[in-house]
């Protein structure tokens, strides 16, 4: 099983023209750059290993449109696969306050467990990731395939490679965030290359540790 995660493309909310907690977080689009970086790395995908992928996209207009340019990037046309759309994997909500000004309650509750007024802490973001992996896993029993790309946000992207491999919340803690359009692959010991974390027979790469 080769599971390849992509953190979306560049968005407006990034380049700072639009703020999540004055616009709809959920349909903050994708900047010009974006929707070019986000073809750029399709071109890095080999087509065939998306035509036979069970392929999942958060269900924001970034995340959705990250994944049209991929595919775009890739060659392969809309029709050509399925994609599940799982509000599981959509980001961390923050809240309405200024997420800026709880910096010092974060760090003396733990950047994994403070919750942001109003909205979820990572932990709560990594129960909910924990039951879209369960569900994942059945679908992959189900349907016989060993090809898995997921589009989605940094956080959750993160609370996914924790849980699947199972690391500490110390090591959680340990990750930068992906830049956007970085591919993260968790596969079998043996495929990966430079791996940054290993579990049993499981690695992963893409990632980078803070310093």
């Amino acid at each position: 099983m080769i599971i390849k995660l992509i953190r979306h493309a560049e968005s407006e909310a990034n380049t700072g023209k639009m703020h999540p907690n004055k616009e709809k977080d959920a349909a903050i689009p994708l900047s010009e750059q974006g929707e070019e970086q986000a073809q750029n790395t399709g071109k890095l995908l080999n087509p065939d290993f998306v035509k036979d992928a069970l392929v999942y996209c958060s269900p924001y207009q970034r995340t959705r449109q990250t994944l049209q340019y991929l595919l775009a990037g890739a060659g392969i046309k809309p029709d050509e696969i399925k994609v599940y759309e799982d509000p599981r994997l959509r980001e961390i909500d923050v809240g309405y306050d200024d997420s800026e000004a709880q910096l010092e309650l974060r760090k003396i509750h733990g950047w994994f467990y403070y919750r942001f007024k109003g909205g979820e802490s990572p932990a709560d973001c990594f129960d909910r990731t924990s039951a879209f992996l369960e569900s994942m896993m059945r679908q992959i029993h189900r349907s016989n395939k060993h090809n898995i790309l997921i589009v989605c946000h940094g956080m959750t992207l993160r609370c996914f490679v924790a849980r699947f491999l199972h690391l500490a919340v110390e090591e959680f803690e340990s990750m930068q965030n992906p830049s956007n359009c970085d591919i993260v692959t968790i596969s079998k010991k043996e495929f990966i290359q430079n791996p940054i974390f290993t579990n049993g027979r499981w690695a992963m790469e893409g990632i980078k540790l803070r310093i």
